[in-house]
């Protein structure tokens, strides 16, 4: 990281109350957070920073499978949360999406723990938030196309992105909703009246 010309290091923290010190004395853009940060409950803190500085990006960093941490701090709007396994490209990739607006979520997430469905919930009550609060406006317009029956290829080209974006999307969409997969996403819509 050290040795990227776009990517400035402004500042290290050992705990929660260090972070928020960091925060208050300079100016961040984007801020990597571990997730077993010692006496740091990392809710409260992604909480309290999206409060603070809602304009900065929270990557989360973790050793955990399954999505229990993931649906928590996602209402927080985080905008990223990787294995600490990941390597260098990957940690690249998530920042600069990031510093875009965009979501990477490890495809680890979707595999082991994932797989139990039961682990998969909404992170949000949609009855009390608006979809627009929910889903980036990039998720909005995969998710119309979606339900329009578009395929990941019919979808990429409309939208010049890859095919590999759009399924991290279509991804981060059936978690966040917490349905099983397309059909059931389409599902949820269709009973809540989330699209036109």
């Amino acid at each position: 990281m050290k040795n990227e010309p776009e990517i400035e290091i402004s500042g290290q923290a050992l705990n929660g109350a260090e972070v928020l010190s960091v925060l208050a004395s300079k100016s961040i853009d984007i801020i990597l957070l571990d997730i077993n940060m010692p006496d740091t409950d990392i809710v409260a803190l992604t909480k309290e920073i999206r409060e603070k500085y809602p304009n900065l990006k929270v990557i989360i960093l973790t050793m955990y499978h399954g999505t229990r941490y993931y649906t928590k701090l996602l209402k927080y709007g985080i905008h990223g949360y990787l294995y600490k396994s990941e390597g260098k490209e990957v940690f690249l990739t998530a920042i600069k999406m990031a510093s875009q607006g965009e979501m990477y979520i490890s495809k680890e997430l979707f595999s082991s723990g994932a797989k139990n469905t039961k682990d998969l919930m909404p992170a949000f009550s949609l009855k009390s938030s608006n979809i627009d609060n929910v889903l980036t406006k990039r998720e909005l317009e995969i998710l119309k196309l979606i339900v329009q029956e578009c395929s990941n290829n019919t979808i990429a080209e409309k939208l010049f992105i890859s095919t590999g974006t759009v399924d991290t999307h279509r991804k981060n969409i059936i978690l966040k909703l917490g349905v099983k997969n397309t059909v059931g996403l389409i599902k949820y819509c269709i009973q809540n009246n989330l699209i036109d």
